[in-house]
C-alpha cells in the first residue's frame, strides 16, 4: 500500500474529499494538522506557497499545493474506482470538481469568517470575497445564501438537462461526486452551518434533488459511510 503525507486542518467541506479519496484507492495515508490548528505542519515555512492541503508523495519525493493539483494525481498516479474512463468523462469530472471549488470558495468559505468569528483583514483577505465588509454580519449571511440558492439554481438546472445520475458524470463515481458529497454534507450536518440552515428555513437544498440524490449515492458507497460521523462532530 501507498503512503503519503498530508497537511489541513478540520475543516470537512474541503479536506475530507482528499481522505475519502485515499481511502477508496488503496492510499495510506500521514495525516498532519496544521497550525493553527495543530502542531504537525506550520505551512507558512514547509508549503511551498503558504497555504493547505499540502500533499508530499516519500515514494518520488513530489510535493503539491494545491487541491486539484493533489486529487488529479492521487488519482492518476494510484488509479482506483475514481480514475477516469476515457477523455469525455475525466473533462466532465474536472468542470464539476470546478463548480464545487467555485462552490466552496465564494460560498462556505466566506461562511467560515462568521462561524468563526474571524473579522481581522487578515482572515477576510484569505476569501475570494469579502463577505463581512460594509453592511456587517447580518447583510453578509443574506447575501451568501442569496448566492448558494443561485449557484444551486444552475447546477441543478444543468443535472436535470442532462438527465444526470446516479453520479454527476453518470453510472461511475468521480472525485467531483466526492467534492460534492463533501460540500453538501458540510451544509447539511456541520455545527456552524446551522446559520445557513436556519437562513434556508431548514432547508438548504430544497429543489436541488439532483444534488440531493448524487450527494446521497455518494453516501452510500461503503468507504464513503466510514467518514459519514465526522461532519456532525466538526465546526465547519
Amino acid at each position: 500500500m501507498s503512503k503519503i503525507d498530508i497537511a489541513y486542518i478540520p475543516v470537512v467541506g474541503r479536506g475530507l474529499q482528499i481522505e475519502i479519496i485515499c481511502a477508496l484507492h488503496g492510499i495510506e495515508t500521514n495525516m498532519m494538522m496544521s497550525k493553527p490548528m495543530g502542531e504537525d505542519f506550520d505551512k507558512n515555512t514547509e508549503a511551498p506557497f503558504g497555504t493547505i492541503p499540502w500533499l508530499k508523495d516519500p515514494s518520488n519525493g513530489i510535493e503539491l499545493n494545491d487541491s486539484l493539483a493533489i486529487v488529479q494525481y492521487l488519482i492518476t498516479k494510484y488509479p482506483g474506482p475514481l480514475t477516469p474512463k476515457s477523455t469525455e468523462n475525466a473533462a466532465l469530472a474536472a468542470m464539476y470538481w470546478s463548480w464545487a471549488q467555485d462552490y466552496y470558495s465564494f460560498v462556505l468559505s466566506p461562511f467560515h469568517d462568521i462561524i468563526t468569528g474571524h473579522n481581522e483583514v487578515f482572515w477576510r483577505n484569505l476569501r475570494l470575497t469579502d463577505s463581512l465588509a460594509g453592511e456587517g454580519k447580518e447583510a453578509a449571511i443574506a447575501n451568501l445564501t442569496t448566492l448558494h440558492k443561485n449557484r444551486l439554481e444552475f447546477l441543478e438546472r444543468h443535472l436535470v438537462k442532462v438527465k444526470a445520475g446516479p453520479f454527476l458524470t453518470g453510472a461511475e463515481c468521480s472525485y467531483a461526486d466526492i467534492f460534492l458529497y463533501t460540500s453538501v454534507r458540510t451544509v447539511e450536518e456541520t455545527g456552524g452551518f446551522g446559520i445557513l440552515r436556519d437562513a434556508c428555513n431548514g432547508e438548504p437544498f430544497a429543489g436541488a434533488n439532483t444534488i440531493s440524490e448524487i450527494a446521497n449515492a455518494v453516501g452510500e458507497i461503503d468507504k464513503v459511510k466510514a467518514s459519514a460521523s465526522k461532519f456532525a462532530s466538526s465546526p465547519i
